[in-house]
């Protein structure tokens, strides 16, 4: 089958996307994505990446909806110059926005299905970023966007249960076209492997989105302590894209202003592959949420990637990742303090049969749970879309 996917991310960085796409092209399906520009080429010629040649960037909420716009003009044309010549029998969207699905309007009228993937709920995220009350006009926006968005949709999937309960609960009529497809990591990149002779640094980890929601600024401010005990630490930094926003602006400030260069170290995005290398190298991956209605529900796909390449994590203790974890698997934090902090690393450092025990405890998660499996879900999904496969009378398994 020819599929078409939108997302507004670089395919490179984003796991999720990827997976769906080399598993895809593993069996035989042509994979178009238009996606933001970078130098990067799919390891399969059955992957063609569409390039906007616009560079992201994280400003205030203005410049976001221009981003979203002038993306969306852009896929919304591509994509319906493109269905001229190719018929493509699935359009696979991924938020944000949720309005992105509408790119898909005239492959739909031509009759392709739709997709819908819900990487994150919208007006939680919105709410956590910006602190707004339920007024907001953006937020009832994004609301407004949100419902039209998934009754557009043919199917819609969802990184995990707790997002598939907040979906259902504000739209019960979406309850048998909803599916979850959990962020698990995928097995021919994350090779848990040794740390490098080379690497004799104790190195801390984070990668990922730079906001106030990840709340980097108490391990920062640990650190002037924690070398005073550990004189070969290293604190790597990943940021998601290259220009992230105040947030990231005043983290490196901070970095500065402690003298802490030379210990703290921000390297440029990477793609996935650069990622699974960084963690190889690590010793401890650090998970730091600032509570609210949006983190308490979130899985993030770093913190599995970690758990996968049997690293022991520090995270602060919330709701989703409590329930799946259990006691003994993470060293959760109650409170994101500098001392919490310095605390749970020192003791790390110092007992290496617990980091030992946290990391292979926490990896039994992915005995029963793996991207072999939820991969078999998808292509379930893709399949019900193939009229050779499946007939129109039947209907996907969802879970």
């Amino acid at each position: 089958m020819n599929i078409a996917m939108v997302v507004y991310s670089h395919y490179s960085r984003d796991a999720r996307v990827r997976k769906y796409a080399e598993i895809l092209a593993e069996n035989k399906h042509s994979v178009d994505i238009i996606c933001l520009k970078e130098n990067y080429n799919p390891r399969s010629k059955n992957i063609r990446l569409v390039f906007y040649p616009v560079e992201r960037r994280r400003y205030n909420k203005i410049w976001y909806l221009i981003e979203y716009l002038l993306f969306f003009f852009f896929a919304l044309i591509n994509l319906a110059v493109r269905s001229i010549n190719i018929k493509y029998q699935i359009i696979h969207v991924h938020n944000m926005p949720d309005f992105l699905v509408f790119t898909a309007a005239f492959p739909k009228l031509t009759g392709s299905k739709i997709i819908l993937d819900m990487h994150d709920p919208m007006p939680e995220l919105y709410l956590s970023k910006y602190k707004v009350n339920n007024s907001d006009f953006i937020l009832n926006l994004i609301r407004f966007s949100e419902k039209f968005a998934l009754n557009f949709a043919d199917i819609v999937i969802t990184a995990n249960f707790n997002f598939k309960k907040i979906f259902i609960k504000r739209y019960p009529g979406i309850r048998k076209k909803i599916s979850v497809i959990q962020n698990f990591p995928d097995e021919k990149i994350f090779i848990p492997e040794k740390k490098s002779v080379q690497e004799d640094n104790f190195i801390l980890m984070y990668m990922g989105t730079i906001e106030e929601r990840y709340e980097l600024f108490p391990a920062i401010e640990a650190i002037p302590k924690l070398i005073l005990k550990i004189p070969e630490l290293k604190f790597n930094i990943i940021p998601k894209i290259k220009t992230e926003g105040n947030y990231y602006r005043k983290l490196k400030k901070l970095i500065s202003d402690l003298n802490l260069d030379y210990h703290v170290r921000i390297l440029p995005p990477l793609p996935v592959e650069g990622i699974a290398r960084e963690i190889k190298n690590s010793d401890i991956g650090i998970i730091l949420l600032k509570k609210d209605i949006f983190t308490e529900n979130i899985v993030p796909v770093k913190l599995l990637e970690f758990v996968f390449m049997e690293k022991p994590v520090i995270a602060t203790k919330t709701k989703a990742l409590s329930g799946i974890f259990p006691p003994g698997s993470l060293h959760f934090l109650n409170e994101n303090s500098s001392g919490e902090f310095i605390s749970a690393v020192t003791k790390l450092y110092n007992d290496k049969n617990l980091a030992n025990n946290l990391a292979n405890t926490a990896k039994k998660y992915f005995k029963t749970f793996n991207w072999k499996t939820e991969s078999g879900i998808y292509l379930k999904l893709i399949a019900y879309f193939n009229p050779e496969v499946f007939s129109a009378s039947q209907s996907p398994q969802l879970k």
